[in-house]
């Protein structure tokens, strides 16, 4: 269980998987934040608190996960926030998006949720 209340966002566009992660966290003791495409999650990292770890589905509507960590990598503010990547598809090398970790859905939550500790 977590001791400080780290913030972990989670970007997926399905909603069932977008609470499923949110409620797995939080049951660890993280507060989540979620967002439903790349822009969303922008929007709310421009003026809010830098969350420990970002959650990144890689295909979604609006902006999808690779076009948000290419805005990502443009701000030097957000840069540094570590991205775990999750995709049902066949899942890009983790160095082509500067991500730490990525999963093939369906993942391995232990996996994950240990991913998400060494983080944050």
């Amino acid at each position: 269980m977590v001791s400080n209340e780290e913030e972990v966002m989670v970007v997926e566009d399905d909603r069932e998987a977008r609470t499923y992660l949110a409620q797995l966290l939080q049951l660890e003791g993280f507060k989540v934040v979620t967002c439903a495409n790349g822009a969303e999650a922008l929007n709310h990292l421009a003026g809010s608190v830098i969350p420990c770890i970002i959650i990144l589905d890689l295909r979604m509507p609006v902006m999808d996960g690779p076009q948000f960590r290419a805005a990502m990598l443009r701000d030097p503010r957000l840069a540094k926030i570590p991205v775990v990547v999750v995709t049902a598809f066949e899942p890009p090398a983790a160095a082509s998006l500067s991500a730490v970790r990525v999963f093939r859905k369906p993942f391995d939550i232990d996996a994950l949720l240990g991913t998400v500790r060494e983080n944050c």
